[in-house]
């Protein structure tokens, strides 16, 4: 397994995740990359997709949306590990 770290790096449109131009940024579409794949080679490269996020910005609270992205994680194939303390 080899790891693909973004912890310290804001993500631009569509690199490094290898998302096309056309595809949405909302959660459906993360949802759709993560749990079906077939949608982003980088991505669909890993057998266990594990992200590592700190807790900040968009996880720095109690948000509705990382509620939602958090629970497209399965824990298994797919892991969300969230580092630090609000």
């Amino acid at each position: 397994m080899r790891p693909f770290s973004l912890r310290t790096r804001l993500l631009p449109p569509s690199e490094p995740c290898g998302l096309p131009e056309w595809f949405g940024r909302n959660l459906d579409a993360w949802s759709d990359t993560i749990e079906t794949r077939g949608i982003s080679e980088v991505i669909d490269s890993h057998d266990i997709l594990i992200v590592h996020v700190d807790r900040r910005g968009l996880f720095g609270g109690n948000l509705r949306e990382a509620e939602v992205l958090a629970g497209i994680f399965d824990g298994e194939q797919n892991r969300l590990i969230v580092h630090g303390s609000a």
